[in-house]
């Protein structure tokens, strides 16, 4: 089976999650399917980029007449108001439509549209389409950007009449012509029904990894936590560097390293600021030293550095966002608590520092869900399944 992926794929620069999973899905494909991605398509020919001139205008109308008062939350600044950070910052939810055609049979049995919507022309039309997301726009408007519903209503019924109207084919805002919808999460299954995509479309499939080497038992005193990801303010950094000192102050022995796109703070005592790294010396040496993986985050669809954690056999805090609950049971592969909440990270971070048997326990309870739900041996035979079903 050939599968066109039309997906985030950047390796270089900033990288997000989705680059990530397109990156996993790449590399591991499931037994029987090979991927394309669409870039590698556009260089060579299969496609071309279709409607120019509609693609320029559909861009402009979807920046256009926002709804009046709508404030915008930026990570570690102050909200801008909505019509001029819609000008400024170039990753509304509702952009990057991916604007696809084929002057001849194009050699794919499905297209996968993966977050990128898409309007597909001419032949490229004619063949079978799954759309996929890791969460929803409604989440990226709600949580990251920190819109109320009665704000964001008015821009999310805007843009599903114009993306309807040019024939877009949108996970959340138009999936008529979609044979499945695939989703990594419950709490994005449930997004998606919510806005009105038919449950029947709707499928889910986790986010699948290969399964890591545990490392050696650390034979160290003390405890170190660690976090991962790209958003210091987002992922909850100025909560955990507050409650980690007060950590470090009744626990001097205690050590955090934080992998971010750090500010340009000095590291306090015990932190290790560390402003990126690649994602292989990631899962190779800053796993492998840590303890306790957190993350206190404010906003997550999906949160695959929890995962990449679990599989290293490491608990895990994290917030009580997104899927976040789904991914970590409170109590057996680590602690939840609510975002912001510089108290309950405390207390759970003293907590799992002050108890090595419960660290053990936890972290051997989530290397079993790793491997129960997101080896990816696992989770390509449900994405296999997939795209035999989209078929028919």
């Amino acid at each position: 089976m050939d599968v066109l992926l039309v997906s985030p794929w950047r390796l270089d620069g900033f990288v997000c999650g989705d680059d990530i999973i397109t990156d996993l899905l790449m590399a591991h494909p499931p037994t029987g399917v090979a991927f394309r991605h669409f870039g590698q398509a556009l260089a060579g020919g299969e496609l071309y980029r279709s409607h120019p001139v509609r693609a320029w205008l559909a861009s402009l109308a979807m920046h256009s007449r926002p709804p009046a008062g709508v404030r915008y939350r930026w990570e570690g600044l102050p909200p801008l108001p909505y019509r001029l950070a819609g000008k400024l910052l170039p990753d509304r939810p509702d952009l990057d439509v991916q604007w696809l055609g084929a002057a001849r049979k194009p050699p794919f049995d499905l297209i996968h549209a993966y977050t990128f919507p898409v309007h597909l022309a001419a032949r490229a039309r004619k063949l079978p389409l799954v759309l996929g997301n890791s969460s929803g726009n409604t989440d990226l408007l709600a949580n990251y950007y920190g819109y109320a519903p009665a704000q964001y209503g008015p821009l999310v019924a805007r843009d599903r009449g114009l993306i309807r109207r040019l024939g877009i084919d949108h996970d959340l805002y138009n999936a008529a012509r979609a044979r499945l919808v695939i989703l990594p999460s419950r709490y994005a299954m449930r997004l998606h029904a919510e806005a009105g995509v038919p449950e029947a479309k709707l499928r889910l499939v986790r986010v699948g990894m290969p399964v890591p080497e545990l490392p050696p038992a650390r034979a160290v005193d003390g405890c170190r936590f660690t976090m991962v990801g790209q958003g210091f303010w987002r992922k909850g950094g100025k909560t955990l560097l507050a409650a980690f000192a007060r950590l470090h102050a009744r626990h001097p022995e205690a050590r955090l390293t934080i992998v971010s796109n750090v500010p340009e703070l000095e590291a306090p005592p015990g932190v290790e600021l560390i402003p990126s790294l690649p994602r292989d010396e990631v899962l190779g040496r800053i796993y492998p030293a840590t303890d306790v993986y957190v993350l206190p985050t404010l906003a997550e669809g999906y949160g695959l550095s929890v995962v990449e954690a679990m599989g290293h056999g490491l608990p895990v805090i994290a917030s009580r966002v997104g899927a976040l609950d789904e991914l970590v049971a409170d109590g057996e592969t680590g602690r939840l608590v609510a975002p912001g909440s510089e108290q309950e990270l405390f207390e759970a971070m003293q907590a799992l520092l002050m108890d090595a048997a419960a660290r053990r326990a936890m972290g051997a309870a989530g290397r079993a869900a790793f491997l129960a739900d997101h080896a990816v041996e696992v989770t390509n035979r449900a994405l296999a399944a997939a795209y035999a079903e989209a078929l028919g």
